[in-house]
């Protein structure tokens, strides 16, 4: 793991963020706001984002459906655990874990498993996006962005434009890899790039992650997807709202109802950076730009990275002690997931530059 580029780059990328975030706040003044934060609302925030992680084990569901029906309660343990790993994996690597455990206790591929992964983290972008669209003109029209300057405005337009072309781009590659045999063939050829005695294997890995894609085939799908991922991203937003209380945040806004798209830029802006490979937990990558969100529509610089600071605590600490619960009931070793364990099958994308390692088929 220490010899991993994975990790040197997301440890890199991580140092930078923080970086970024030591020298905008005053850590005098964060340490002040956190002393005189109320934490009775930390309780709440907490099961609002639990109720965030049961709908996403309702979208996972029904992403998995055209492959196998399985319940809910069946699959949030699951997504609990891929959570507590990307927590605690460096680059991401949670969704890796999540992939193999759910093949271990539903006995579906890897490959499929991740595929649909990866269609879920392209609609968690869209959606914030999409909340990012609905929230920036509503604090135009009310002067805040405008009083933040203008460059910086057009700053964080650019990014978002950016960001949207790019996940734009995403779905619409991942659609027509799974409605177009063609497409699905072509990725297939990509195995002959590969070593001989690699081949027969990534392309059947290849093939069942198309499989993975099938949820995509149906374009009424699509609306039901976006559907189910905004009680996601609202339900979490709802967890900053909370916290923002414990810093009296409301009171920098007149009127106060300025507070819900100020959230909702924030909950997209930090959630969209975490997307970046990073260090386990996103160290960095998520406290820079909730901070810079803040400051942008006008919040003192130490509340803004207090409150990043305790929302990123929330965020990390009870799901990844969940997790783990769940794994020491289960008596599965965190190595066996991502198959550092002696004699645990091997998955993908662990080793260096590797694409497919081996998924071996359980007996």
């Amino acid at each position: 793991m220490l010899k991993s580029r994975r990790l040197w780059l997301g440890l890199a990328v991580s140092l930078v963020f923080v970086f970024l975030f030591l020298v905008t706040v005053d850590i005098g003044d964060v340490a002040d706001a956190l002393t005189d934060a109320k934490y009775q609302y930390l309780a709440p925030a907490v099961m609002l984002y639990f109720l965030a992680v049961f709908f996403r084990t309702l979208r996972w569901r029904y992403l998995l459906s055209p492959v196998r029906k399985i319940g809910a309660s069946r699959l949030f343990p699951v997504v609990t655990v891929g959570y507590m790993a990307n927590n605690l994996l460096p680059a991401r690597l949670g969704e890796v874990a999540r992939a193999y455990y759910l093949r271990q206790r539903e006995g579906l591929s890897t490959s499929t498993g991740l595929a649909t992964i990866v269609v879920e983290r392209v609609y968690d972008g869209l959606t914030l996006l999409f909340l990012a669209a609905v929230a920036v003109p509503f604090l135009i029209f009310s002067g805040l962005v405008d009083d933040a300057g203008t460059t910086s405005a057009v700053s964080w337009a650019i990014l978002g434009v950016v960001a949207a072309l790019v996940f734009i781009a995403a779905i619409t590659v991942l659609t027509l890899v799974a409605i177009n045999p063609r497409f699905g063939a072509f990725i297939e050829r990509l195995a002959n790039l590969l070593p001989a005695k690699l081949r027969p294997k990534a392309r059947e890995l290849i093939g069942l992650f198309i499989q993975g894609l099938s949820v995509l085939r149906e374009p009424r799908r699509h609306p039901g997807l976006f559907l189910l991922s905004l009680p996601v991203w609202l339900l979490e937003g709802s967890m900053y709202l909370m916290i923002a209380l414990s810093f009296d945040l409301l009171d920098f806004f007149s009127p106060a109802i300025l507070i819900i798209p100020v959230i909702l830029l924030v909950t997209a802006a930090s959630n969209l950076a975490t997307s970046i490979p990073s260090s386990p937990g996103s160290v960095g990558t998520f406290e820079f730009p909730a901070a810079a969100a803040l400051t942008l529509v006008g919040v003192g610089a130490g509340v803004a990275g207090a409150f990043a600071l305790l929302v990123h605590v929330a965020l990390l600490v009870p799901v990844t002690v969940l997790g783990l619960l769940y794994l020491w009931f289960e008596h599965i070793p965190l190595s066996r997931l991502i198959g550092r364990e002696e004699g645990a099958p091997s998955t993908y994308p662990v080793a260096d530059g590797g694409l497919v390692a081996q998924e071996r088929e359980e007996q």
